[in-house]
């Protein structure tokens, strides 16, 4: 299975966390990175994302929306388990068993925590906004997937 992890987009201010918006140049980045990924895709003969879950905060159901007007997914779903915060992150409980690469928007530290326990690496592998990795992942376990492509900060314009 191929895996693609993606921070969402730069987000602005709000009275809680969750309530965190998109930026007008948060959305642009994200639809710069989506260029650039969907190249990288086409360049590396790699399968274009089925489904994309993200965690129920606004900017990631706003950067999964923008992702998939650009890419056009079967399916977009919120994840509870991919919230800030939720235990058991690395484990992989929000992943769907049945697709063949699968695109999920989460936050910063918990995306470098699946990079670094996924791929066994001790490098530290920080996503800035609108930036992604794509895993190809045996197991969500340590060591159980190997890196292909890592793209640490959102496509600049």
């Amino acid at each position: 299975m191929l895996v693609t992890l993606w921070r969402h987009g730069e987000a602005g201010y709000a009275a809680s966390d969750a309530e965190r918006a998109l930026t007008e140049r948060g959305k642009a980045h994200v639809r710069s990175s989506a260029v650039a990924y969907l190249s990288w895709c086409r360049n590396a003969d790699v399968q274009i994302p089925s489904h994309c879950s993200h965690s129920p905060l606004v900017r990631t159901r706003q950067t999964s929306q923008i992702l998939g007007a650009d890419i056009g997914f079967a399916a977009i779903k919120s994840e509870d388990r991919l919230a800030p915060g939720e235990q058991h992150y690395t484990r992989g409980l929000f992943l769907a068993d049945d697709v063949d690469h699968q695109l999920i928007v989460g936050h910063q530290p918990y995306l470098s925590e699946l990079i670094n326990v996924w791929c066994d690496t001790s490098q530290h592998h920080g996503l800035l906004p609108s930036g992604f990795a794509v895993i190809r992942l045996l197991m969500p376990a340590r060591g159980g997937g190997e890196l292909m492509h890592y793209m640490p900060e959102g496509f600049s314009l």
